[in-house]
């Protein structure tokens, strides 16, 4: 995943553009901005671009011509188009319209920053979670706020599995971390234990290859599926891989998966990594625990 990335800025209010901008800049190198003001714009460049694009959108919700929700649905229901990350930017905490704009398919949803150093955090949130530069951090984020109560791990690989569990306890040593290994018993543990838990997972980590991709977009399907029937949408289901296949990537955002990570080679980073995954999955991008509390 070489490719030069473009992020797209569509948002109306110059200032904010200019002050999103300028945090990207300052964090994130390599990549190309392009600003937008309304969702028309925004389509129309998109298009220009191609589908072979590498592009992320940040995405206001209130915009002149098209607003943000209309700008989101002809994205993902176009089928050149519905593999693109769209992170939605706004100043609305509104549960029903950010449930609403999950069901629709964003990958993220963020309250508008008001200081400088909010929006300095937004830009290392997407440099994290969907640029995958997990090397700039050389010490692991503070997590005493994180909010996750429970995280659920399907990962077939029993090393690795191991790995991740004393990261995340090393990062979040109160979470209860529920470990599955394939698909017979994630369906079961969806139908059969999900409304049993008393704290549900607010993350979901899966590894595509279980073994197989077929069987892990199968599976990724199924869960997106499931969290849909329980108006749960906003519950990010957060790929983690080995593959860093351009395909695969694209093929897991088709089917809705919140972000695509591919794992470090560099095994003792896994602490710090885990450390910002949950830190940025939990605190500052808004997710189904937050909009329980809303």
């Amino acid at each position: 995943m070489n490719s030069t990335k473009t992020i797209f800025i569509a948002d109306d209010d110059e200032d904010d553009r200019m002050l999103l901008r300028e945090a990207i800049r300052d964090t994130i190198s390599g990549i190309v901005i392009k600003e937008v003001a309304d969702g028309e714009a925004l389509i129309e460049q998109i298009k220009r671009e191609g589908p072979a694009a590498d592009i992320i959108v940040l995405l206001d919700m209130n915009m002149p011509r098209m607003n943000g929700l209309e700008a989101l649905e002809i994205l993902k229901s176009d089928p050149d188009l519905i593999h693109i990350p769209i992170i939605m930017i706004s100043t609305s905490l509104n549960p029903d319209l950010i449930s609403n704009a999950y069901l629709k398919g964003i990958n993220a949803y963020i309250a508008k920053p008001y200081l400088i150093s909010d929006y300095e955090e937004l830009a290392r949130a997407i440099n994290v979670c969907f640029l995958h530069n997990y090397s700039s951090f050389d010490h692991a984020t503070s997590v005493e706020t994180v909010s996750a109560k429970s995280i659920l791990i399907i990962e077939d690989n029993m090393d690795e599995s191991k790995l991740i569990h004393l990261a995340l306890q090393h990062s979040l040593p109160n979470v209860d971390i529920i470990h599955l290994n394939d698909k017979i018993t994630s369906l079961e543990f969806l139908t059969y234990q999900w409304d049993k838990r008393i704290a549900t997972p607010q993350l979901i980590l899966l590894d595509l290859y279980l073994p197989d991709r077929k069987s892990g977009l199968a599976l990724l399907e199924l869960i997106k599926q499931f969290l849909v029937s329980k108006n749960l949408s906003a519950v990010p289901i957060i790929i983690f891989s080995q593959s860093d296949d351009p395909q695969d990537v694209q093929d897991c955002y088709r089917l809705q998966a919140n972000a695509y990570m591919t794992k470090s080679s560099d095994l003792t980073g896994w602490f710090s990594f885990f450390s910002y995954l949950c830190h940025f999955w939990m605190d500052t991008i808004i997710t189904q625990d937050k909009l329980s509390r809303y």
